[in-house]
């Protein structure tokens, strides 16, 4: 079964980024992505202890974003919640008499699983959720401009990117 855990707390920062002023709770986070309130809820507390969001509980209660998305990196939120980019290794059972070998190559593998995982977190550091955010917001205007009928060469004529939105050119 795989892990969704990184790909679901992304989910949720570059909603909350994109949709600042809209009213966000664990329930209607949870029907977006087609899961339980709980699971939400628990992953929103763990994003909550590192500062990435702010939640408040009971009647009128939700969630907001806490963090700025522009000096936030995917490679900190993988840090954050202690998420390994790579593989899982396997384990070896304990033999008498075995020879040395594999157990060489199960610390050869693991080694080249923690290079992996480094060199993974240096290129997420490179993107931050403010990158992920207007990647978002423009692949939704994107859909609904050829949702309604435009070519793409009427969106690539009339159409600007700016700050992660499409906006109406003005020199037409």
């Amino acid at each position: 079964m795989a892990n969704t855990r990184y790909s679901t707390a992304l989910h949720i920062l570059v909603l909350l980024s994109a949709n600042r002023e809209a009213h966000h709770t664990s329930a209607s986070i949870a029907e977006q992505l087609g899961t339980n309130p709980v699971v939400i809820r628990r992953l929103v507390s763990d994003l909550a202890k590192a500062g990435l969001v702010s939640a408040r509980r009971g009647a009128g209660g939700g969630v907001s974003l806490g963090a700025d998305p522009a000096e936030t990196s995917l490679g900190q939120i993988a840090d954050i919640l202690e998420y390994d980019l790579t593989f899982d290794a396997h384990d070896l059972p304990v033999r008498e008499g075995r020879s040395h070998l594999p157990g060489a190559i199960l610390s050869a593998i693991e080694a080249q699983r923690r290079e992996l995982h480094t060199a993974s977190v240096v290129e997420l550091d490179r993107v931050t959720l403010q990158d992920l955010t207007h990647a978002a917001t423009v692949r939704a205007g994107l859909a609904e401009l050829v949702g309604q009928g435009m070519s793409n060469a009427d969106i690539r004529n009339g159409y600007r990117i700016e700050n992660g939105r499409l906006i109406p050119r003005d020199d037409r």
